[in-house]
C-alpha cells in the first residue's frame, strides 16, 4: 500500500503528464486499481470489514495532492474547484 502511496507522489513531482485531468486518471488507475489496492477494507466500509487492516492509504494520497496543487496551483491542469 505504501509503495503505491509513495510511488504516485513521485511521478505527480517528476512526471507533468500526472499533473492533467488524463494523466491523473491513468495514474491512479495504475498505480492503485490495477495494483489491487483494497479501498473498501483500508477505508473500514463494507459489511465485512476488519478494524485491523484499516489504513487511509488512499485517503492521505489524495490529501498530499490536494496540498500540491494547493501550493502550485498552476503546475496542475485540474483544482479544487
Amino acid at each position: 500500500d505504501r509503495t503505491s502511496q509513495v510511488v504516485s507522489l513521485a511521478q505527480l513531482l517528476l512526471v507533468g503528464e500526472t499533473r492533467t485531468l488524463r494523466g491523473f486518471a491513468r495514474l491512479v488507475e495504475k498505480d492503485f486499481v490495477a495494483f489491487g489496492h483494497p479501498f473498501l477494507t483500508r477505508c473500514g466500509h463494507g459489511a465485512a470489514h476488519h478494524d485491523d487492516q484499516q489504513s487511509p492509504i488512499f485517503l492521505q494520497w489524495l490529501d498530499a495532492v490536494w496540498q500540491l496543487a494547493n501550493q502550485y496551483p498552476t503546475h496542475f491542469e485540474f483544482d479544487s474547484r
